[in-house]
């Protein structure tokens, strides 16, 4: 797979006309095997020509123009090598040669331009791949932190493949614990027994770090690094090593443990090395502090908080937070003894003072509809009506009997035929009565409003043309006028509520508007609901608006007198707890 070097030379040599070969080296040195080495193409010899050449630009940090040799009796010929340095932070870290066929000196100058103009596109590929070699390297790592559930086993595992990947003796885990460090883990070995010197030297190193939050390096690489390392040396010499590493580990902006990486022998982490370390470390602590904390014991836990809690309140950069706690806890002492109203809440109903039922006056079908729930009606306004052609129908045919009827009886009169008189005449009065019951029955087939208000119950719509029994409900209506409120009080709090008290009430429909009441009865029998058994307390409003409406809910707090704060807040649960002894108790 070619590398990101050798793909942009090959890029640059096939855009100059005339290039037949390219060298580039980025590193200390072409031979130094740190050194990145790249050549186009890419099994070609390389000419001894643009090595000189490349090598001359790297030293001299310039550009530089490779004239070939003239011989005697020869016309010259124009320069044939042209290499740019790479430069980083001022510095010549490589540079990028190309052998051309013939060329004059304008044309290797603008050669040279074009490959320092490359150059930038050059260092963003080499970021690219040292960011995916960082991504590489991270990947095992993040493996082995999510292959094991336990600290332990975590440990363990982070610590080896650290220890293989950094050509280490050993690397060890600690855990932050309080003041001290914990050892969960060793690339040494799975199980850790009980503290040795070893182990203390170790912790020792790395409570050393941890105190310092910085990362300690022993020998320092460069000149003193102004913190303490005695911990460190007297762990080079109790293990007889040559080189020790201690990062801390970080979350959250907390330490939460250190990793510690020994060598045997003497040597020095590049920048790349340590910043690779840091990687790990940022990513290894927050996993490393889950699991700390998923495994704790209950002691643990609550002392973690409290000293969370002590560092946050009694900390040296917490005056606000002081203030607040101590604000807090005098409010708190304040409020316990003070006395305050004591308010009982239930949930409540409002409902119309008086609510009649429009029933129907007789037996027949539905003819007509002209209200629903809902609607404001005026007394008189008719709200429905029943069809009358049967009875129509039943008063016609009534008439005419009474219409033949007086006329037999006028000929009996004629005849003088007394007795067929008198049985006229009684037929004749039946007729009329009959006749003034199916009129009375047509006056009742419309039933109308008995008084303003509003109807709470009632769409016929659906229904038009069915057949209505007599006695039927077909309407319930309520006045505007005159409301009470249904107060459903708990039967804990039961004994709390009198005759005559005053409290407030909030309906959902109009939570801006807070409404007085004043309780009017008590009803003395209970009722469940729910698995809950409540009395039903009416009250009344003493200022009603005219937005209300009966069946809106809301909740009611009726005044029952003072107590203190603390009753208040703990009556409840006492009184739960006297009951559960009572029950409990022989």
């Amino acid at each position: 797979m070619e590398s990101p070097l050798e793909i942009w030379l090959a890029e640059q040599c096939e855009r100059i006309p005339g290039a037949n070969a390219g060298f580039a080296v980025i590193g200390e040195s072409a031979h130094s095997p740190a050194a990145m080495l790249a050549r186009w193409p890419a099994r070609a010899a390389l000419t001894p020509r643009l090595q000189a050449t490349v090598e001359s630009a790297r030293h001299r940090g310039r550009v530089t123009l490779q004239e070939p040799v003239v011989q005697a009796g020869t016309p010259p010929h124009p320069p044939s090598c042209v290499a740019v340095p790479v430069l980083r932070d001022g510095l010549c870290v490589g540079a990028i040669g190309v052998s051309l066929r013939t060329a004059s000196t304008g044309a290797a100058k603008q050669v040279a331009d074009d490959l320092t103009r490359g150059l930038r596109s050059l260092e963003t590929l080499l970021a690219l791949e040292s960011e995916r070699d960082r991504l590489v390297d991270l990947v095992p790592l993040l493996g082995c932190l999510f292959d094991h559930q336990t600290l332990p086993r975590v440990a363990h595992a982070l610590a080896s493949s650290l220890a293989g990947r950094l050509d280490c003796e050993r690397v060890s885990v600690g855990l932050r614990q309080r003041d001290s460090i914990r050892i969960v883990g060793l690339s040494t070995s799975v199980d850790i027994a009980e503290e040795t010197d070893a182990i203390r030297d170790l912790r020792h190193a790395m409570e050393e770090a941890v105190e310092q939050d910085t990362l300690v390096e022993v020998p320092a690489a460069g000149p003193p690094p102004g913190h303490e390392t005695l911990a460190h040396e007297h762990l080079l010499r109790s293990t007889e090593g040559g080189y020790v590493v201690t990062l801390p580990l970080a979350a959250r902006g907390r330490a939460v443990g250190a990793l510690t990486c020994e060598w045997s022998r003497t040597r020095v982490l590049d920048d790349l090395a340590r910043e690779r370390l840091r990687v790990v470390g940022s990513v290894a602590a927050p996993v490393i502090a889950l699991l700390a904390r998923a495994e704790a014991t209950a002691g643990e836990r609550a002392r973690r908080w409290i000293d969370a809690q002590s560092e946050r309140l009694f900390g040296t950069d917490s005056r606000v937070a002081k203030l607040a706690a101590c604000g807090v806890a005098a409010l708190l002492i304040s409020l316990t003894f003070l006395p305050a109203d004591y308010r009982v809440s239930a949930d409540a109903t409002l409902e119309g003072r008086i609510q009649r039922a429009l029933v129907a006056p007789i037996d027949g079908y539905l003819g007509e509809a002209h209200a629903r729930a809902g609607d404001l009606v005026k007394r008189g306004q008719v709200l429905a009506r029943l069809d009358d052609r049967d009875l129509e129908l039943e008063r016609r045919k009534w008439l005419s009997k009474m219409s033949e009827l007086q006329n037999e009886y006028r000929e009996a009169l004629a005849s003088q035929d007394r007795i067929q008189v008198s049985i006229l005449r009684a037929q004749i009065d039946k007729a009329a009565a009959e006749t003034a019951l199916v009129e009375e029955l047509l006056g009742r087939t419309e039933v109308v409003a008995p008084f303003d208000g509003i109807v709470l119950k009632g769409d016929l719509d659906r229904v038009l043309g069915s057949p209505v029994e007599q006695g039927a409900v077909l309407f319930e209506i309520a006045p505007l006028d005159g409301y009470r409120i249904i107060v459903e009080v708990d039967e804990r709090d039961i004994a709390d509520v009198r005759v005559g008290q005053s409290g407030r009430l909030m309906l959902s429909a109009l939570p801006d508007h807070p409404l007085a009441l004043r309780v009017e009865r008590i009803t003395p029998i209970s009722t469940s609901l729910d698995g809950r058994n409540y009395f039903r307390a009416e009250a009344v409003l003493e200022e009603p608006l005219a937005a209300l409406r009966p069946g809106m809910k809301g909740i009611a707090k009726i005044d029952a007198g003072r107590r203190r704060f603390i009753w208040i807040w703990t009556h409840e649960l006492l009184d739960w707890l006297r009951l559960a002894l009572w029950a409990f108790l022989p």
